[in-house]
């Protein structure tokens, strides 16, 4: 595994620079690969996937602006469009006690949907697309997509790399991505590794845009990690390119708002050990300034 031990510039100066320069870096990775992609006289689907908190969203819109730049109109696609409504896996789970409504399951995409959609997209026909509601559980008409030839579809979604998922998208037309933060980062001899700095891309992020509140962030963490370790990980080797989304600046910048969630936590709290022991460790780390990021950095996602 790849480790970063940056020795980050103190002057406030040299310290933005750097922050840019890491940026400059991502963005110029991403957009070699794109350029690779575009050259492809076969693409049609390209499949973008990763465990959570990758950078998925940023790399989908990064891997949009360079396919259109080659004349590629490019249509998002998630994944969870495709789930099935929630009333519908409610009644599955009354009628037999071993099931649970699990939305990190390949059971609850509607797979014959998706197949019927993936044909006629790559057929050319017009296309009228799902589109899943989170608030009420229903899935709901979405867009109408009328492709042209050059037109390429982006799916994006952790499910790609299911089995059953991949069978109907893998074929000549198709090239799935892979993003993860796969290095550990190690500063001032405290290391923290890939899934511990996705934790805490996790707990920043959903404190932020999703009003969850750490103690929930930590309870869901426990089945997201089982399920990657069962459906995600073992399946990466399925993509043809793999994108490390670490930041050897990040848990400088992910500092300050981590401290300020955590704190938040009761005694009482079942993961109140955990963030403490967080806390400890991040106590030798500088802070880096957020508004050092450059514009289009992949860490708006998070922060």
């Amino acid at each position: 595994m790849k480790c970063h031990f940056p020795k980050l510039p103190t002057d406030a100066k040299a310290l933005r620079l750097y922050v840019a320069e890491q940026d400059a870096d991502f963005e110029s990775r991403l957009q070699d690969l794109s350029e690779r992609i575009a050259s492809s006289s076969e693409l049609k689907l390209i499949g973008l996937t990763g465990p959570t908190c990758a950078g998925k969203t940023t790399a989908a819109k990064k891997l949009t602006a360079a396919l259109e730049q080659h004349g590629h109109r490019v249509h998002v696609i998630s994944i969870d469009d495709f789930y099935y409504d929630k009333e519908i896996l409610q009644k599955r789970a009354d009628d037999d006690p071993d099931i649970e409504i699990d939305y990190d399951s390949e059971d609850t995409i509607d797979i014959s949907l998706l197949t019927e959609k993936t044909k006629s997209l790559l057929k050319g026909d017009p296309t009228q697309m799902p589109r899943f509601d989170f608030p009420s559980g229903c899935r709901l008409q979405g867009q109408l997509l009328d492709p042209d030839p050059t037109d390429v579809f982006l799916f994006e979604g952790i499910q790609l790399l299911y089995p059953k998922i991949h069978a109907i998208l893998n074929g000549p037309s198709y090239h799935c991505i892979y993003i993860c933060a796969s290095s550990a980062i190690e500063l001032n001899g405290v290391r923290f590794e890939p899934n511990e700095i996705r934790l805490m891309r996790r707990l920043v992020r959903d404190y932020r845009y999703r009003a969850s509140k750490p103690d929930f962030t930590l309870y869901l963490w426990q089945s997201v990690r089982a399920n990657e370790e069962k459906n995600i990980f073992p399946n990466a080797h399925r993509c043809h390119d793999v994108i490390d989304s670490t930041m050897p600046y990040e848990i400088g910048m992910l500092k300050p708002y981590l401290e300020e969630i955590l704190l938040q936590m009761e005694p009482s709290s079942p993961y109140f050990g955990q963030a403490e022991a967080l806390l400890d460790k991040l106590r030798s780390v500088s802070a880096v300034p957020s508004e050092y990021m450059t514009e289009n950095s992949l860490y708006k996602e998070f922060i």
